[in-house]
């Protein structure tokens, strides 16, 4: 596959199965390939034709066409993008991070990208978090966004185990004056930054490859509705490496076993103190080892201000 000279990536590596992964990476972030062949099949000529944005080269130190890369006016040459951690590893999100920060330098942020802008509602968020909670759950979540600035680069999921008779006040109730727009979830939607999307009880939601909310023709599977432990797995699936949740008051113990293998993957999952009206859920995460921070409301607010200031991904993308 190429493009048109002076676009994108130019991938030059020599292991077939590592191009490949290292391909797929490369187009979900965003970027445009010049070239992810085999780079053998490559000549002199080919390679002055293309001149890409960067070229990406993992190949031995004998290849003929080395010297020619390394002499060619104007375009940077990355010599490897490190060793690749397996998806599901601690290690894949500072991979990640850390490759896109490099061709960031150099090729900027890519036009298929969404950025989140701060101060404007409805762009679609780069950062998401989930907010899952039960019983208390309302007060401690309305707490938590009376006291975050509402013109954030960041949309949160809100999980809410609530009887079926209140799920359209739940808008109402969490954002009554505090700027944040809260919206039932539709078919369709993405989270834009500034609101929260409220997953619904009734259906389950699924997030496409453009992270937009799709409603499936099917249930919740297990005991709560809506899952807290199926969407955490879709946030990591999704959302990743720039998401996170929070646990607030509650009872029982849904999404234990999600918040464990979203911690395998580096992602913050925090949890309300003893503040919370009740204290079973966000108890169990922590009990288990999973919660990397607890609080009030008004303190995991101030720490995730801070979070996206300073540590979130998707300062990259600002």
């Amino acid at each position: 596959m190429t493009e048109p000279a002076g676009a994108g990536i130019g991938l030059l590596v020599c292991q077939p199965e590592r191009r490949r992964r290292l391909a797929a990476e490369l187009l979900e972030m965003g970027y445009v390939l010049a070239f992810d062949g085999d780079p053998f099949t490559l000549t002199a000529e080919a390679v002055e034709q293309l001149r890409p944005g960067v070229w990406l080269l993992e190949m031995s130190d004998d290849w003929a066409l080395t010297d020619l890369l390394l002499e060619q006016a104007g375009v940077p040459v990355f010599c490897g993008a490190g060793d690749m951690p397996v998806t599901d590893s601690e290690d894949y999100p500072r991979w990640r991070r850390r490759l896109q920060q490099r061709l960031g330098e150099v090729l900027g942020v890519p036009h298929n990208v969404a950025r989140p802008v701060v101060g404007e509602h409805g762009t679609q968020a780069w950062s998401v978090w989930l907010l899952a909670a039960s019983m208390g759950g309302p007060a401690a979540v309305k707490a938590f966004l009376d006291r975050l600035p509402a013109d954030l680069p960041v949309g949160f999921i809100y999980a809410q185990h609530i009887d079926p008779g209140f799920e359209q006040q739940l808008p109402r109730i969490v954002g009554r004056d505090n700027g944040w727009e809260v919206v039932n979830c539709h078919n369709g939607q993405a989270i834009g930054c500034g609101q929260v999307l409220i997953a619904p009880i009734g259906q389950r939601v699924h997030f496409s490859a453009d992270r937009r909310a799709r409603l499936l023709a099917q249930p919740w599977p297990g005991p709560y509705q809506p899952s807290i432990e199926v969407l955490l797995d879709e946030l990591g699936r999704s959302f990743q490496p720039a998401c996170g949740a929070i646990i607030f008051s509650g009872m029982g113990e849904d999404g234990v076993e999600a918040c464990a293998r979203l911690r395998e993957r580096g992602i913050e999952i925090w949890t309300q103190d003893a503040s919370a009206t009740c204290t079973v859920m966000p108890d169990a995460v922590y009990q288990a080892g999973h919660s990397t921070l607890q609080g009030t409301p008004e303190q995991l607010a101030d720490a995730l201000q801070d979070w996206l200031q300073h540590e979130s991904p998707a300062r990259d993308y600002q």
